[in-house]
């Protein structure tokens, strides 16, 4: 049978200026209950409207700026954006600054609390100007990732070059992403684990807020994927067991990512997965009615604005799983709008390559109803490790890195871009902290309110 074109480039969510405001309901056309794989419901379906085509930085990784679907360029989802990543073939979405948290009907307390986390930041042993930049990995609307080096003796157990994700101040703030960067930065501070970037210390001149970040050499698994246009189950189950194990550990704080795609996960020099970008995680104790996410990976509780949580990012393996395999998600389209009907359709085509044991679990990931999807059952991320998918994985070995890579990325040194974009430097009057050490602002500056909103940084 001959394979479905998939457009080279995925649709992109963009932040919205004007969040406050609810988009108005699509009208989608929405099957009876017991007509297709979902029971949807009969709330308003209504994802968020992008204005245009604008787009945001990305932490530590490369940027791209253009959609991976074309198409409609008005009918993007709005996504919420501390990180909307542009770049070259691909393009990161953003989420709804639209944040409607409450009402929880049966909190779930987590297995541990993040605020009982040590802050493993640096504090004033580092300032921008002990770096030297050596490039740009990507830019956005107003984030850029920079790689730069330390200048003379690395940190201890540490290498010497790392990403430096810039967002300039003014533009979150008039984006209304105040809350969101703030909130990935606390995240990021206080959780650590081998298959998720590490965040080294923050800061923030004049002009711009900074987050240091390890730099992951490999590449985007996005990059990987279209270069080999799919992978097999085993190759498959290596790249999903990472990521399984970084959400289990997610959600025993109950933070969700709310962003997983093959964009935001990076190939390190050893060729295991790091989940990059948590502009659009958030500790969440039940359901959020944030409007955020990529249009393929959203779940039909999000499109729907019935409340999401921790299912919503199981939902995305189930996604991800059927894009590595086949070579493309299972609902796409033109515009997002078009996207968001399928989904609820819930109809996905099945090549006859798939075994049954893969196409299992995708269909126990993409269960319509989320009491029921997998990792979202009594037995949480449990029921994910024990899946008979899975059977034969030694998941502490793994989680230790002791199992060899199907896919160990050429890099020849530890500043080595070649997997990344390569973009002018920006002009020194946007980084003035990286330039020169700035003398302290003058006394009325001091109570600059723009500033005032960064102050952990």
């Amino acid at each position: 049978m001959e394979r479905p074109a998939f457009p080279a480039l995925r649709s992109t969510s963009l932040p919205n200026p004007n969040s406050r405001t609810r988009s108005v309901p699509l009208n989608l056309v929405v099957p009876p209950q017991g007509a297709s794989g979902f029971a949807a419901g009969q709330a308003p379906i209504t994802p968020p409207i992008s204005p245009g085509n604008s787009d945001e930085g990305d932490p530590r990784i490369v940027i791209d700026v253009q959609p991976r679907f074309s198409g409609d360029s008005n009918c993007q989802v709005v996504s919420r954006p501390s990180d909307s990543r542009p770049g070259q073939e691909h393009h990161k979405r953003d989420s709804d600054v639209m944040d409607v948290d409450g009402r929880p009907t049966s909190p779930r307390p987590p297995l541990r609390h993040l605020e009982d986390e040590e802050c493993h930041l640096e504090r004033g042993t580092l300032k921008l100007t002990d770096f030297e930049v050596k490039g740009t990995l990507g830019t956005g609307t107003f984030a850029r990732v920079l790689l730069v080096r330390l200048r003379g003796a690395s940190i201890p157990n540490t290498q010497n070059c790392f990403a430096l994700k810039v967002l300039r101040k003014t533009e979150v703030v008039r984006l209304r992403q105040v809350e969101h960067v703030n909130a990935e930065r606390y995240i990021l501070s206080r959780v650590r684990h081998p298959f998720i970037v590490d965040l080294y210390a923050t800061f923030q001149d004049s002009l711009n807020i900074y987050m240091l970040l390890s730099y992951v050499p490999g590449g985007e698994l996005f990059t990987h994927l279209r270069r080999a246009r799919r992978f097999t189950p085993d190759v498959t189950r290596f790249y999903l067991a990472n990521i399984i194990l970084a959400l289990k550990y997610l959600h025993s704080f109950n933070i969700i990512y709310r962003d997983l795609k093959p964009e935001n996960l990076l190939l390190d020099s050893r060729g295991y997965l790091r989940l990059s970008d948590f502009g659009f995680a958030k500790i969440v104790d039940d359901r959020t009615w944030t409007l955020c996410g990529t249009p393929e990976y959203l779940a039909p509780e999000i499109i729907q604005s019935d409340g999401h949580g921790k299912a919503a990012d199981w939902w995305a393996c189930g996604i991800l799983c059927y894009e590595m395999v086949v070579g493309y998600p299972p609902f796409f389209d033109e515009t997002a709008y078009g996207i968001y009907e399928k989904i609820l359709k819930g109809k996905i085509h099945w090549p006859r390559e798939i075994d049954r044991l893969t196409k299992d679990i995708i269909k126990a990931f993409l269960h319509p109803d989320r009491s029921k999807r997998l990792g979202n059952l009594i037995g949480g991320p449990q029921d994910v490790l024990d899946h008979p998918w899975f059977r034969g994985v030694d998941w502490d070995a793994l989680e230790r890195r002791e199992i060899r890579a199907p896919i160990i990325p050429h890099v020849t040194s530890l500043d080595d871009t070649r997997h990344f974009s390569h973009l002018p430097l920006p002009p020194a009057e946007e980084i003035p902290g990286l330039v020169r050490e700035e003398h302290p602002p003058a006394l009325q500056q001091r109570f600059d309110p723009t500033a005032y909103q960064f102050m952990e940084f």
